[in-house]
């Protein structure tokens, strides 16, 4: 009977004990005593980082460029085209007119030197450039003894350049007769325009038809000057004295160039 009693007091002092210990809920219902619905203390929680990470932001456009003044374009003058064109190393460019000698002393390696030299200067021009040839000996027509190409200045397209290289190395250049160098000077003087750039004039001897040295040395400069700025070039191959001093002065009366080969 006594151990029972023990049993009794205990339990109710337990029983005491759990009621007095007992907090309140948070909730409104403080009828509840299920410890799951106690509050708890507080939980921290550490999350894992986001899946990508945060990109820099791209740094701010640079500012606009000062205002620049408005100024009207440069204009550059065109670069000249050098075409290394020569004549007995005698630069051909622009307007330029050819008189080769075709008499009878010009046979041989004179002939095949002029041929050569005036293929490979109408080959190097350029379709800026103007030419003409003609060709002087007393066995062509008269009254100038003298067979052009055209007549005229042509422009060096490579249609007119090879009908003159066949020209050339035709029969119109082959030697044989006298040197009307009289005739030929005076005619070409007249048809070839005032704005002409260069004249050559080739041969191998003294005039000894149509005129003298001395009439050509007379007469030339009436004839020259009615160009505006041309230059006058005159090339001996082979020859005497007698015809490179005429050769020497009629470039001087010119104030051109004097070519001995």
């Amino acid at each position: 009977m006594r151990n029972i009693l023990m049993v009794a007091v205990l339990a109710l002092f337990g029983a005491t004990l759990c009621a007095q210990g007992q907090p309140a809920l948070s909730s409104d219902d403080s009828s509840k005593t299920d410890c799951h619905d106690r509050p708890v203390g507080g939980v921290k929680l550490k999350l894992p980082p986001p899946a990508t990470s945060i990109v820099n932001p791209p740094p701010p456009p640079p500012p606009p460029p000062p205002p620049v003044e408005d100024l009207p374009p440069t204009e550059v003058p065109p670069v000249p085209i050098e075409d290394g064109s020569t004549f007995f190393d005698e630069p051909v460019q622009g307007k330029v007119a050819f008189l080769l000698d075709a008499s009878g002393s010009m046979y041989g390696s004179r002939i095949a030197s002029v041929r050569q030299e005036a293929v490979a200067a109408i080959t190097s021009m350029n379709e800026l450039d103007e030419f003409d040839c003609n060709a002087y000996g007393s066995q062509h027509p008269a009254p100038h003894y003298t067979v052009f190409l055209w007549g005229g200045l042509m422009p060096a397209t490579d249609a007119n350049k090879s009908a003159a290289i066949a020209w050339i190395n035709g029969p119109a250049t082959n030697p044989g007769g006298g040197t009307p160098t009289y005739s030929c000077l005076k005619r070409s003087c007249e048809i070839y325009p005032v704005d002409l750039d260069k004249m050559f004039q080739l041969t191998d001897g003294s005039p000894n038809h149509t005129g003298t040295s001395s009439q050509i040395l007379s007469d030339f400069p009436g004839w020259w000057a009615r160009f505006d700025h041309a230059t006058l070039v005159c090339v001996c191959i082979g020859g005497v004295g007698s015809a490179q001093t005429f050769m020497q002065q009629l470039a001087a009366i010119a104030g051109g160039t004097y070519i001995q080969r």
